[in-house]
């Protein structure tokens, strides 16, 4: 995830350049659901009985998986943020974060995962300075391949995309105001200077990834796959210094 970081950022500068100039309208709808776990269109439970919680998690995460992580860790599979950000399709919809996935199978190995993901679907953590903001699991996926068949072929780049409805959202929060704060702080030069202000966790757990890891020698780590928009320190910034590249 670390190597796409730069990139990542910049492709959040299209969805939140589109709000500030009018391409999309705002709205006085709903902006956040209640603090308990509820139903969510499109599928999936709202974590909102576990609003305000730090370091809550659906899928057990294995040590340091919340945290940066360095270009190229380990060699097995790995799941990738490609993108992430606000979107809103009309002036009705009190608008909703949305998640791209992608995969890095780590090995000249395939790696298969089912289409609903065991039926686990997908679990996503925001979490703030006061605990949990935003969450879900059981958030199916839109992949991007066309194929028919319980199974997606995800070693040929094959990936997939969420969306966090505004119902998964804790009381008090937008998600406008949500996926702003999942930026890192830059400086008048586009380079990153700190973490942002809330992190962001998304994971699945599948069979067929710890499938993958045993056959390389790796821990199975109950086949759960995460990755997280936190940067990488590079340099020396307060906390570590990496360039964010324009559109």
């Amino acid at each position: 995830m670390a190597s796409a970081a730069p990139w990542l950022a910049a492709g959040a500068v299209v969805v939140f350049g589109a709000f500030q100039t009018g391409l999309i309208p705002q709205s006085s709808g709903p902006a956040s659901g209640p603090a308990k776990a509820v139903s969510l269109p499109g599928g999936g439970t709202s974590d909102g009985n576990q609003c305000g919680t730090s370091d809550y998690h659906h899928f057990p995460l294995p040590p340091g998986a919340d945290e940066p992580q360095p270009s190229g860790t380990g060699s097995g599979p790995r799941l990738v943020l490609a993108s992430y950000g606000y979107e809103k399709l009309s002036s009705r919809s009190p608008g909703h974060l949305t998640v791209g996935l992608g995969f890095a199978p780590g090995a000249k190995k395939a790696l298969e995962l089912s289409r609903t993901l065991g039926g686990q679907g997908v679990a996503v953590e925001i979490e703030g300075p006061h605990g949990l903001v935003a969450g879900a699991h059981g958030l199916p996926v839109t992949w991007s391949s066309s194929k028919k068949g319980g199974s997606v072929d995800v070693s040929d780049g094959t990936g997939g995309e969420i969306t966090l409805p505004s119902q998964a959202l804790c009381p008090g929060y937008d998600a406008r105001s949500v996926a702003e704060a999942l930026q890192p702080p830059t400086d008048s030069h586009r380079t990153v200077t700190g973490q942002p202000l809330y992190r962001l966790v998304v994971s699945l757990r599948d069979p067929a990834v710890g499938t993958l890891r045993a056959s390389l020698g790796l821990p199975a780590e109950d086949g759960v796959l995460s990755a997280n928009n936190l940067v990488p320190k590079q340099g020396d910034w307060p906390g570590g210094k990496a360039a964010v590249s324009d559109v």
